[in-house]
């Protein structure tokens, strides 16, 4: 018998809402699962923004066109176009893309959120990402407020969806 297909669960939303967090305790729960953090492109820091996106999409695509593993976790903020390149990776491997958008309100993500200490410049950057629409990208499959969960509670959920729409 074949394994089961891959299905890429990518965790979108503005900084702060909970990708990476979320992201680790979601692939602790579902079988057979990997995590990618977007952020993790190596990327020259001092690069602008949309060559930091270009290479980081490039990298999360060539994780796609490879990954053994049933389950691919991915966490990072994505637009259309991003999700569109996304779903063109997923569809020429045969793998299920499901996108969660992760939505706290964002005087919450705007706020020091467990240990993370926000800076000027990250609380100016996620006012930004509200107003482009991060916290609600019209091709998610769900869309999840994480402030009145915890990350493993948010995970479960999170692991119910995916399980509940497989084909």
């Amino acid at each position: 018998m074949a394994p089961p297909p891959l299905t890429v669960i990518h965790l979108n939303g503005p900084i702060n809402s909970g990708k990476t967090t979320i992201g680790v305790a979601l692939a602790r729960v579902l079988p057979d699962a990997r995590f990618i953090d977007g952020d993790d492109h190596d990327a020259p820091e001092d690069a602008p923004f949309d060559v930091q996106w270009a290479i980081a999409l490039e990298r999360l695509v060539t994780q796609i066109t490879h990954a053994r593993e049933r389950h691919l976790v991915i966490a990072y903020p994505i637009g259309e176009a991003e999700f569109e390149r996304l779903r063109a990776a997923c569809d020429a491997r045969g793998a299920r893309l499901c996108v969660v958008t992760l939505a706290p309100p964002e005087g919450i993500a705007s706020s020091n959120r467990g240990s993370r200490a926000l800076t000027d410049w990250e609380r100016n950057r996620i006012a930004e990402m509200y107003r482009e629409g991060y916290a609600s990208r019209p091709f998610s499959q769900m869309v999840l407020d994480t402030s009145n969960a915890a990350p493993d509670a948010c995970a479960a959920r999170i692991a119910q969806h995916v399980a509940a729409t497989e084909p």
